[in-house]
């Protein structure tokens, strides 16, 4: 539990009002934000807080059908695009969310070679070609229609000097997977000590 103690002297109105707005922002959730399941298969609320500022990202540790693709991610994130993600050392893993999947050599980044369904900025597809196909928009279940999903490649040198990134194949639209994450978070901070003149 935090205490907040205030020492209020000579023009304490103007003070208490700062104070006030100050903590209505904080307790609003603009600090980190408690962040609730989007999943459909639990209902568990997921508290989590945010230490830094910047795209946050996430391979969920539950798989999806991909008719729920969409609704997939924690609240504050959506279902990303390769796009969002492509270059991982701008983004921070949050591998201590609890909807996080991580793998034994993990560390603080992302796991290596586990495949996620992503978004392709495409239009509406059921292609079997990689980038394109993206279960009708992620409304089919088929296997007769495809979507793409992505994994961080743990081969790293397809050809002598070459390091690659990411690896993405086409599935078909029956199969369940997770799902990459994203989202945007920044922080703000108290003041910690306010003083009147």
């Amino acid at each position: 539990m935090v205490q907040i103690v205030l020492r209020i002297s000579h023009n304490w109105r103007p003070m208490v009002l700062v104070i006030c707005l100050t903590l209505g922002l904080f307790l609003s959730g603009s600090v980190g934000a408690f962040r609730s399941s989007a999943s459909t298969q639990t209902s568990s609320i997921i508290q989590y807080i945010h230490t830094t500022s910047g795209r946050h990202f996430y391979l969920t540790n539950v798989t999806y059908a991909t008719d729920h693709v969409l609704t997939a991610c924690a609240a504050g994130y959506h279902a990303a695009s390769l796009w969002e993600m492509l270059d991982v050392s701008n983004l921070v893993y949050d591998n201590n969310h609890p909807a996080a999947f991580n793998r034994a050599d993990s560390g603080k980044g992302p796991p290596s070679y586990w495949y996620g369904w992503a978004r392709t900025g495409y239009d509406s597809s059921a292609s079997s070609v990689t980038g394109t196909g993206n279960c009708l928009n992620w409304s089919s279940t088929s296997n007769s229609d495809y979507g793409v999903s992505i994994r961080l490649s743990n081969t790293w040198e397809a050809a002598p000097g070459d390091i690659s990134t990411w690896d993405a194949t086409s599935f078909n639209c029956s199969y369940t997977g997770p799902v990459w994450c994203v989202g945007n978070f920044y922080l703000h901070y108290l003041p910690l000590g306010l003083r009147s003149p």
